[in-house]
């Protein structure tokens, strides 16, 4: 079973699956960057890992989100 997280956690997961900075990440979330690197050591704690990279893979290996192209057609066969 994976690690529980918070649901901004989950955002900011998602956020750094999809390649955004830190910087990004606070825009989007209306959060200071320093609020994103709290957000980021306490998820990649509770995912015992310690680098960007392994995020990525941890999410798409759950298939917890699709990246952001593949968003727009979920559902279509198109």
């Amino acid at each position: 079973m994976p690690p529980i997280l918070t649901d901004r956690e989950n955002q900011v997961l998602e956020l750094i699956a999809n390649g955004l900075t830190n910087q990004q990440i606070s825009y989007n979330l209306s959060i200071s960057e320093s609020t994103v690197e709290n957000h980021i050591h306490y998820i990649f704690g509770k995912l015992g890992i310690s680098n960007r990279a392994q995020p990525v893979a941890y999410v798409f290996q759950l298939k917890i989100i699709l990246p952001i192209g593949m968003m727009k057609n979920r559902g279509n066969p198109s």
